[in-house]
């Protein structure tokens, strides 16, 4: 009995300094994990740096092994902030759904649990989740709000308010004012930014300043491209302010958020027509992003320098661009398809394996989800049905209305060719732009009228039609006719020519059945474009449908039309 005891106790004694030397061995490499990590993000400051992947994925297993949630939700973090960067969707979200596991009842004190859900969210709304991205976004606000140092609260909430624009950005048909929403948390966000010392800790001089300039470009970005009134000066201020910021020395800012600024005052100086800043910024773009490799930013800077060659009157060039543009646009459509295909099947199989576990429970939950991923899909197919449709309907009400976007036949006197005028009013007209900047009633009264049987002949459909040569044809100068069909028609040179030939051929297809069996190549060299991409690109932006849509509607009408009167 004594030597049992004796047993007993070497057993007990043996095991406690068994259990001890593992927990001094566990902390130990729970300090080495919290190390390495603390040297990547000092290294790293405002964003991961992709030569970082293999380490952090290291650094996961290791706490996994001994299982230290901190480790694993830390690097966690850092990985799916990389992977985000990378625009790929896939990852985060395959990521994001074992960390969240990891997370359950987990305090958020340092607020890696808040960015690992917003990052999850935005990758949710860029493949077209958008109401799992809206829940998403909800927690990490709601997690980020129990972070306990201030700047990183704000941070963190601050950059939750931003990337929230993604889910209005996909919602914007369905409601205009969703719009105002964006602004909305657009200006939260620069709030809560602004709040954030520069003490550089936690929250690095380069998350802040990264976080302020990108809020302040999307402020740019949307009273440029989406609100309701568009304001190019407060635009360009947001944006210019953002600029500012980025090329601050102090700091090192995100090379990604630098290539989608330099996009954005592309375009911005596009409509402004400073094609020669517009080319310099969309130019530093691309090199930048050859460094990067952002297909997202790359479609951006090709789009914008295809309209900017089209308003400059470079067909090769624009041209050129707009086939790169065409490319990586199908490309990477197939892309996020094919990502948002297997994140919904991976949900499917996450649930189909509980299933297995848990019996009845579970199978309830997989018929939720699949029966979700159907509403979600049937959703948003009919979504982009319905708002298709009501653009082909409302090009059908101003065709049965028959209303035209430049004609007024009570102004026009038809009996008169422009080509045919006397050239007196020629040298009397040229003379008064020395003397004055305005334009004389009378002159303008006759440019209308030659306009206007300008408008209904064909000869806007010539190839090669310049402002130059419409000037000479109307027996006027280029100045006077830009600033008539700017005031008058709205429109700036380009995308008057545009309208005119894309309405022509509407009414073509409209009017004319034959029409409808003609190969888009026939009719964009009908409409004198130099090749169809350019022809599809410009009747989508007129009318917000491609040509192959409206005539496959126009061919379904008229045969339920036949049906019915059968």
């Amino acid at each position: 009995m004594t030597k049992f005891l004796f047993s007993f106790l070497f057993l007990i004694s043996f095991y406690n300094v068994f259990a001890q030397s593992n927990s001094v061995s566990s902390s130990k490499t729970r300090s080495s994990i919290d190390k390495r990590l603390d040297e990547i993000a000092e290294v790293s400051k405002a964003f991961i740096d992709p030569k970082h992947e293999t380490a952090l994925l290291k650094i996961k297993e290791e706490s996994e092994k001994i299982g230290y949630k901190g480790g694993i939700l830390r690097s966690g973090d850092y990985l799916s902030g990389l992977y985000l960067g990378q625009r790929n969707n896939k990852a985060v979200v395959d990521l994001g759904s074992n960390l969240k596991k990891v997370a359950k009842d987990q305090k958020d004190t340092y607020g890696h649990i808040a960015s690992i859900y917003r990052r999850n969210a935005l990758a949710l709304g860029y493949i077209g989740l958008d109401e799992a991205s809206l829940k998403d976004f909800k927690k990490a606000i709601n997690y980020a709000k129990t972070i306990e140092n201030e700047d990183k609260r704000n941070y963190v909430i601050a950059t939750s308010y931003e990337n929230m624009s993604v889910y209005y950005e996909n919602k914007k048909f369905d409601e205009t004012k969703l719009k105002d929403s964006m602004e909305y948390y657009y200006l939260k966000s620069l709030e809560m930014a602004e709040k954030i010392s520069d003490h550089g800790k936690p929250v690095p001089i380069e998350q802040k300043y990264g976080l302020l300039s990108y809020v302040n470009m999307s402020l740019g970005t949307y009273h440029m491209k989406i609100a309701r009134e568009i304001n190019l000066p407060l635009a360009e201020k947001y944006l210019l302010e953002g600029y500012k910021i980025q090329n601050n020395k102090r700091y090192t800012v995100d090379p990604y958020d630098k290539i989608y600024m330099y996009n954005q005052l592309g375009y911005l100086y596009l409509k402004t027509k400073d094609y020669k800043k517009s080319t310099e910024y969309l130019n530093a773009a691309m090199v930048l992003e050859k460094q990067h490799s952002y297909p997202a930013s790359r479609i951006d800077s090709f789009e914008t320098l295809a309209q900017v060659y089209v308003a400059m009157g470079d067909k090769e060039k624009s041209e050129f661009f707009m086939n790169k543009y065409a490319l990586l646009v199908d490309s990477l459509d197939y892309v996020d398809k094919k990502e948002a295909d297997l994140v919904i099947k991976k949900m499917v199989a996450e649930v189909d394996k509980k299933h297995k576990e848990s019996s009845k429970k579970q199978l309830l939950i997989i018929g939720l989800l699949i029966l979700s991923a159907g509403i979600i899909t049937t959703i948003l197919w009919k979504r982009r049905n319905r708002v298709l449709r009501q653009k082909y309907e409302k090009i059908i009400e101003n065709l049965n209305n028959n209303t035209t976007p430049y004609i007024d036949d009570s102004n026009t006197d038809t009996t008169t060719d422009p080509d045919q005028q006397p050239e007196e009013n020629l040298n009397p007209e040229i003379t008064t732009v020395s003397q004055k900047n305005t334009i004389s009633s009378e002159t303008e009264a006759r440019i209308l009228k030659k306009l206007a049987t300008f408008e209904k002949s064909a000869k806007f459909l010539k190839k090669d039609l310049t402002i130059s040569l419409l000037a000479a044809q109307l027996n006027t100068n280029s100045k006077y006719l830009s600033e008539i069909i700017k005031h008058h028609r709205s429109q700036n040179f380009s995308n008057y020519i545009n309208h005119l030939k894309i309405n022509f051929i509407v009414h073509k297809l409209y009017n004319e059945p034959n029409y409808r069996e003609y190969k888009i190549s026939y009719l964009a060299e009908v409409c004198g474009y130099a090749s169809p991409q350019v022809f599809v690109i410009a009747f989508k932006k007129i009318y917000g449908v491609t040509p192959s849509y409206f005539i496959e509607s126009l061919q379904e009408d008229h045969i339920n039309n036949t049906n019915l009167s059968s």
